[in-house]
């Protein structure tokens, strides 16, 4: 049974540093999200999404841009 309290989205996105193509499975309320963060499974560049609970991330494809490195936030 589901609460109807929360709005359930899919989101398709794809990520902008290694390409990867991601689907979200967001928990949204009427009022009251939160900021939260999510990652891409395949280089942890990390994103945020207004939602209740934090997303669920599930790869479509693989990235895209040949390479095998991690993400690295710049400090500048």
């Amino acid at each position: 049974m589901s609460d109807p309290q929360f709005e359930r989205t899919v989101i398709e996105v794809t990520c902008n540093y290694c390409g990867a193509r991601l689907r979200l499975l967001m928990s949204r309320l009427r009022h009251g999200n939160e900021r939260m963060l999510y990652a891409c499974p395949e280089c942890g560049k990390q994103y945020e999404a207004k939602a209740a609970l934090e997303p669920e991330v599930l790869l479509l494809h693989p990235r895209s841009d040949g390479k095998q490195d991690r993400y690295q936030e710049s400090m500048f």
